[in-house]
């Protein structure tokens, strides 16, 4: 009140002194000791003083991430995370709050069973004994680490003490003491040693409980070891000798290693092997560089595929079975992609290659539909088996393949090559369990389906929309597409049942009956941890205006909270949120979330800042928590602290096309908005980063309901964009804009008037309030001249703008100090247009001329 009445007061005194030149002198010089008197009076937190108060609550602020649990439950680990702070790693007791252990600069933790707890912090180990709180503390110590699977426990020293490994069994009691370890891995859950011998060359020893064994020798390195042909066993070694990479393979008996001489043809660097269906054969993936030659001409031709390998380095991959027994290398055939062993007879799936695409990335968005191939690596013939669509599931055994269509689901027997419908719903989601069951889920219902004879029977009817078992298995074979190898186990199951976009809840179902681990709840649970067998939960919940707890319960009692965060932060708990409801661009009913500051007073009317992207409202049960680590510049918590509103909209998106979509659906939450009382329809900002960029670009160019827009990393121009070269992926964009997140439905030359009507910079003569637009320097993926575009059109038309390039950031803002520099400016734009905070330097430069 007192900074608004001395505004007040220097508007009058410059009217006066400008209006009334006969005043005389003795009210001029009272009228200055008036004005003179304020100035001298304390001024309400602003300007610096509100920022400093931010940067104090931020600094306070923390959040307690990566939770472990004892194998009895009884002991819980987490680590806390802070501002600037270095984070703090913490070790307590579930039932006693007493017994607690917190450590810095902590390299690695984890539990030792439930006996012990292994802190590393530099080179020292400190062992505690979770059953009495002592500790056992050992010097020179390289790594740690686990092996959960045999219960074993493993200590490297560093050179002072010999490079010694030592391996310790579930009771603690040391089995194994190895000098001249170089490091250790772990192969198909073997313990594999690396150790220098007498000769300075490498020896390559398995070790297990009882014994230790060479099984591969005088390497000069070994960089990863695999197991060898199901025919002939033994071991495969990636190493490097006399500084060339080799790859050998070594069996008992065997007095030299067979080497792939294919290593030294094309100087491949990296190998992986992956299951080879051909007992005699290894499968084998080599990766070689090509670098990116400097040259004076370079051509590009319109007939390439992938243009990759004119802007960068590339990484070539190649795949080929090797039979080392005779020295037989078959490479993959080029005409095809994705291959996956399947049985034991030397069948691998694979997906032909579509060559009617322009560029590799063209039906990335678009519906798949892959011709699935059966190739017989004795025989070398491709049969064809079906066309697929994106999904395609195979069991742990690799006996079974399922694969979708838009008529549901196939089933093949990876012996047989036969092939028969399983369920006629495509939506349904499959899950391999034992050697004959699929579980299957869809929506609310799980079933269970015996592979031998068809029968399909519904085992369970969960209250909710949608279910998720939680403690099934997936190893990906393609990213980015769910093709993936998939199970659930054979004990109980845990299900994450969710209702809407907030509501869920965690169960557990023994076949019979279903026990409630977590009860329908809008918290956001995070870190939900189990033990083997169910018998204990540990997880965080925390909600919008509830910090996050460290939640622990037992099988069959209450659950109880073993920790509450931020427990300094009494403002959190007194936001409120309002929900509105409104229509989408598709007449569905969408709804945003308004948070209202702690100190909301109904007799007043507050600015409001909207941050756009897509669908938000799964993101609203977050904690808002306070920070200036900002990679998008906004934060809810600060404008709310700040005194704004603060609105998380959804949009949905019709045919009219992306931008013309948002704009209906952000006027549509508008009009609901200012039903309230209290918000001040004359004081709105729209804000939003990446694709909620493009949207406030746009929106921008045709709305004059927002006093200010703050725009960062976005696309200006949707003509141009699509036909430029996208550096993150190397390719063209125009996938991205075609059947991707812009949802333009085809190409520009089909849809010329789309384009065109959702262009932000073919309207930016249009825009009507002041706009910051922010990027950085080395986005590859949004081109910052789309930036400089827009800001360059907006500038020629004499719009009020601002464009701010972080020199050394991308996409999104990564460096700390960068953060809060954005994060700072985006509280002092809104404060000057909202607020009519002026007197800020580099904003009044571009509003008062001040150059």
């Amino acid at each position: 009140m007192m900074n608004r009445n001395w505004k007040n007061m220097m508007k009058n005194r410059e009217n006066i002194l400008e209006s009334n030149k006969t005043v005389n002198t003795i009210q001029k010089i009272l009228l200055l000791l008036i004005v003179f008197t304020f100035l001298l009076l304390p001024l309400p937190l602003n300007g610096q003083h509100d920022l400093k108060k931010l940067e104090a609550l931020a600094e306070k602020a923390e959040v307690p991430d990566f939770l472990k649990m004892s194998d009895d439950g009884k002991w819980v680990s987490w680590l806390m995370k802070y501002e600037s702070k270095s984070p703090m790693y913490i070790l307590q007791n579930v039932h006693d709050k007493t017994q607690k252990f917190e450590r810095k600069s902590i390299r690695t933790s984890f539990f030792m069973g439930s006996e012990k707890f292994a802190f590393l912090s530099g080179e020292q180990l400190e062992l505690i004994n979770l059953i009495d709180q002592t500790i056992e503390t050992k010097d020179h110590v390289k790594t740690i680490d686990q092996m959960k699977p045999q219960s074993l426990f493993l200590i490297h020293y560093d050179e002072h003490q010999n490079n010694r490994l030592e391996v310790y069994g579930k009771n603690g009691r040391k089995i194994h003491e190895l000098e001249n370890v170089i490091r250790y891995s772990t192969v198909d859950e073997e313990l594999i040693v690396f150790q220098k011998n007498d000769q300075n060359e490498t020896d390559v020893l398995r070790v297990d409980t009882k014994n230790k064994k060479i099984i591969a020798r005088a390497f000069d390195e070994v960089l990863k070891v695999w197991k060898g042909t199901a025919t002939e066993g033994g071991y495969t070694v990636f190493g490097k000798d006399k500084h060339e990479y080799t790859l050998k393979h070594c069996v008992d008996g065997l007095q030299i290693p067979r080497n792939l001489d294919l290593m030294r043809s094309k100087n491949y660097h990296y190998v992986n092997l992956d299951y080879s269906s051909d007992p005699d054969a290894l499968f084998i993936k080599l990766i070689r560089k090509i670098p990116k030659e400097k040259k004076l001409l370079e051509f590009w031709y319109g007939v390439e595929k992938d243009l990759t390998h004119h802007i960068k380095d590339m990484q070539v991959e190649e795949n080929f079975l090797w039979y080392p027994q005779t020295g037989k290398v078959i490479p993959m055939d080029s005409m095809f992609h994705t291959e996956i062993a399947i049985g034991n007879s030397g069948n691998f799936l694979k997906i032909k290659k579509d060559q009617s695409f322009v560029d590799k990335k063209d039906d990335f968005f678009m519906p798949k539909r892959d011709s699935l191939f059966v190739w017989n690596s004795r025989s070398n013939e491709h049969r064809f088996l079906c066309v697929i669509d994106e999904r395609l599931y195979v069991s742990p055994d690799r006996k079974w393949v399922l694969t979708a269509d838009n008529n549901g689901w196939n089933l093949v027997n990876t012996f047989t090559l036969k092939t028969k419908k399983q369920i006629s719903d495509p939506e349904a989601s499959p899950y391999f369990k034992g050697t004959e069951l699929i579980t299957w889920v869809k929506g609310n219902n799980v079933w269970q389906q015996n592979i031998l004879n068809g029968k399909l029977e519904r085992k369970v009817t969960l209250d909710g929309d949608n279910v998720e078992i939680i403690n099934s298995q997936h190893q990906k074979i393609t990213e980015g597409l769910p093709r993936e190898i998939i199970s659930v186990p054979d004990n109980n199951y845990l299900f994450r049942i969710s209702k809407g976009d907030l509501l869920k809840s965690y169960v557990e179902w023994d076949h019979r009956t279903i026990k409630k681990i977590i009860a329908e709840t809008t918290d956001k649970i995070r870190n939900f941890t189990y033990t083997d067998n169910h018998s204990n939960f540990v997880w965080t919940k925390e909600n919008y205006n509830e910090a996050p707890s460290i939640v622990f319960k037992q099988k069959r009692k209450k659950d109880h909270i073993v920790f509450t965060s931020n427990a300094h932060d009494k403002t959190a708990e007194k936001i409120r949120k309002i929900q509105l409801f409104y229509k989408g661009a598709t007449e569905e009913s969408l709804t945003a979330t308004l948070f209202l500051p702690h100190d909301y007073d109904p007799g007043k009317k507050y600015p409001v800042v909207l941050n756009i992207y897509e669908k938000q409202q799964k993101g609203t049960s977050a904690f808002l928590l306070p920070t200036l680590k900002n990679g998008r510049g906004f934060n809810a918590r600060l404008l709310l602290e700040s005194g704004y509103m603060v609105l998380i909209p959804d949009i949905t998106y019709a045919d009219k096309g992306s931008g013309l979509s948002a704009l209906e659906s952000i006027h549509n939450v508008l009009d609901e908005l200012v039903k309230i009382e209290q918000v001040d329809a004359r004081r709105i900002a729209l804000t939003g980063q990446s694709f909620g960029g493009y949207q406030t670009n746009f929106i921008a160019t045709h709305s004059d309901r927002f006093a200010t827009f703050i725009s960062g990393a976005s696309v200006s121009d949707i003509v141009h964009t699509p036909f430029s070269f996208n550096y993150d992926f190397g390719s063209p964009d125009y996938w991205r804009y075609e059947y991707g997140q812009m949802r333009m439905g085809g190409s520009f030359v089909e849809n010329k008037q789309k384009y065109m009507d959702n262009n932000p910079l073919y309207f930016a003569s249009e825009v009507k309030a002041p706009i910051l637009l922010w990027t950085g320097e080395k986005d590859s993926n949004v081109d910052r001249e789309e930036t400089r575009s827009l800001f360059v059109a907006l500038r020629k038309y004499r719009k009020p703008v601002i464009a701010l390039f972080y020199q050394e950031e991308g996409h999104s803002l990564l460096q700390q100090i960068a953060q809060k520099d954005l994060s700072v400016r985006m509280l002092e734009w809104l404060d000057y247009f909202l607020k009519g905070k002026n007197g800020v330097e580099w904003i009044d430069k571009q509003m008062k001329g001040a150059l």
